[in-house]
Parts: C-alpha cells; sequence; structure tokens
C-alpha cells in the first residue's frame, strides 16, 4: 500500500476538512494528542495518512484519527467509569457520539471510542474529553515498548511537515532508531505477565501457537492440509502463520482456525512482513515495496489465491490488509 506524497496528503485532508478554520482546530486537538504520546517515548508513535482520514498510533492501537466528521478518539474505559458526572455531559452533548462498529473499543488497554466534534458552543467538553484521552495515551504508553514494527514503515513524515505548516509550527518527529526489535520471545514474556489468571493449559496452548506449535498448527494441517496457496503438502515444511498478529490478537484469536494460514517459508515471510496480502476472494495483492525482481525469485506472482476462504477468514484477512500490508 503506496504512502501518500506531500501533495496528495494535502489534498486528502482538505477534502475532508474544507473549512479553513475548522480544519485548523482538528489539526491542532490532533498535535496535542501527539505530543501527549510523544513525551512518553519518541519511538513509541506514529501518523499516517490515508484516503479516509489521518491516523496517531500509539504502540499497537490507533489512538486518535481525523476524519469528514472531525475527531474519533480513545478514552480510558477506567477513568470514564468513574466519572459519572462528566460520562452524562458527554452522552447529553451532541458533539460527542459513541463508536457502535467494531472499533467501538478496545480489550487490550481497557477504551471506550467516540467521535467529537469540536464547536465554540460547547467550550468546557474538549477538557473533560483530553484528560480521558490522555489518560488512555499514558495507559498506551506505557503497555508498549514501542510502536509497532509495521506501524513504523507506515509513519509518514511528510503529513507531520504538512500538519506543521498549515499550523506555522514545528511537529516534532518519531525516532526509531533505539526501540528495541520485539520478538516471539518479547511477546511471550509479555503474554505470561498478564495472564496469570488463565488456566495453565490455556497459556499453553496459547504460547505455542505464537511459535506456530501446538494445537494452533494441527488445527491448521487438519483444515488446509497443503499449503493454502501452492498446495504444497511437505507438511514438515509448512509454517503455522496468524493473519492477524499474534501481538495484535485477544487469547480467543490466537487460537481461532480462521485467523491462520499454512504456508510455504517464503510466502509466510512475505506474509508476516506485508510483503503480501490476500483480497475477501482470496486473490493475493503484492506490495509495491516488493521489487519485480525479487517476486521472481521468490515464486510469488499475481494469479496466486488462496485455495479456500471462509466468511470467518474476511475480518482477519481485512485487519491484515488495512494494518500490515505495506
Amino acid at each position: 500500500m503506496k504512502k501518500p506524497d506531500a501533495r496528495q496528503i494535502e489534498q486528502i485532508v482538505s477534502s475532508l476538512l474544507p473549512d479553513e478554520e475548522y480544519r485548523k482546530v482538528c489539526l491542532s486537538l490532533f498535535v496535542e494528542s501527539l505530543l501527549k504520546a510523544n513525551s512518553y517515548g519518541s519511538g513509541k508513535w506514529g501518523t499516517y495518512c490515508y484516503s479516509g482520514g489521518v491516523r496517531l498510533l500509539v504502540g499497537s492501537l490507533i489512538v486518535c484519527t481525523i476524519h469528514k466528521d472531525g475527531l474519533w478518539l480513545s478514552l480510558d474505559k477506567q477513568l470514564l467509569d468513574e466519572k459519572k458526572d462528566e460520562k452524562n455531559l458527554l452522552e447529553g452533548s451532541r458533539a460527542w457520539r459513541w463508536e457502535k462498529g467494531k472499533y467501538a473499543e478496545y480489550e487490550q488497554v481497557p477504551s471506550r471510542n467516540g467521535y467529537y466534534i469540536p464547536s465554540e458552543e460547547n467550550p468546557e467538553l474538549w477538557p473533560i474529553i483530553r484528560d480521558l484521552h490522555f489518560e488512555y495515551i499514558t495507559k498506551a504508553a506505557y503497555k508498549y515498548n514501542q510502536l509497532r514494527c509495521d506501524s513504523q514503515k507506515k509513519h509518514s513524515p511528510e503529513l507531520l511537515v504538512y500538519i506543521g505548516d498549515e499550523l506555522g509550527r514545528s511537529i516534532p518527529g518519531p525516532d526509531y532508531s533505539n526501540t528495541p526489535r520485539t520478538n516471539a520471545y518479547d511477546e511471550v514474556e509479555e503474554f505470561k505477565r498478564t495472564s496469570k489468571g488463565l488456566p495453565k493449559t490455556v497459556q499453553r496452548s496459547i504460547i505455542l501457537s505464537r511459535i506456530g506449535q501446538g494445537v494452533f498448527r494441527s488445527d491448521l494441517i487438519r483444515y488446509w492440509r497443503k499449503c493454502a496457496v501452492t498446495g504444497c503438502d511437505s507438511l514438515d515444511l509448512l509454517r503455522a502463520s496468524h493473519i492477524k498478529p499474534w501481538r495484535d490478537s485477544d487469547n480467543e484469536e490466537r487460537l481461532d482456525i480462521y485467523n491462520g494460514l499454512l504456508l510455504t517459508p517464503n510466502l509466510d515471510s512475505a506474509f508476516d512482513k506485508g510483503y503480501i496480502s490476500f483480497d475477501d476472494d482470496g486473490k493475493i495483492l503484492i506490495s509495491d515495496s516488493l521489487k519485480e525482481k525479487d517476486r521472481n525469485k521468490l515464486g510469488i506472482h499475481s494469479k496466486m489465491k488462496l485455495r479456500r476462504v471462509d466468511k470467518s477468514h474476511i475480518k482477519y484477512l481485512d485487519y491484515h490488509r488495512c494494518e500490515i500490508l505495506k
């Protein structure tokens, strides 16, 4: 997925927020969130622009999005439940509405998410929202050591330059050079620390799924029997790969057979790193970042497709296309 250039970024944001004054208000609030995230470390956050808006991520989570309806924001659930008067004020305001779709709340760092339309009619509303939102950014920043590697690649320096020009101020950029790269061992250790209430047998199944072993691999072999794309049936060569990465999945998703593909090593590596993905019909999508000569050497071509796609695969494939595909 090719990143928009500077001209395209300006066109996207201007089309979403055509009123210049309102656009600057939304960008200013977005920068407040960005600066809060940056205060916990320059390697923990990133921003990018896509056709539907502008996003700020912390760790593995989208915390703020500018779109045509204003600002989508994550609010800390624990603090929100404690501040009942403020919650009632939000719910009684036309400037706020709760997200009702699949991103209504997060589980990794508990949140309630919703839409804010900045307005001079409700000057008391933003300080309340900001406190709840900043508390969420704080907790997300403490949970994650760094911005996810695929999101680091999505980060758009051009977007920060554009925002700086619009607001007439300098915007700090992230620095990923000193952030440690996560690996399976780190993720498993983090899981162990946060899952002590689970039965040992469940813990073990989930941990084994991270390294492509145990019940998860066995279930994928029974389901696919061969490589999900090529039909290679040398099972000892095939890798059990999560579609929605293990680190981003909840415990149920980590063991869900429909969140897995059985792939040859070259396809597994390309899929894991976002060089390929698949549409809802199973047709392969190849990132522009994968050079044609390398495609040929890896045996990857546009006629490839998944041998079967169940409707239960769709939500995971959608996640992979949106969040992992380069």
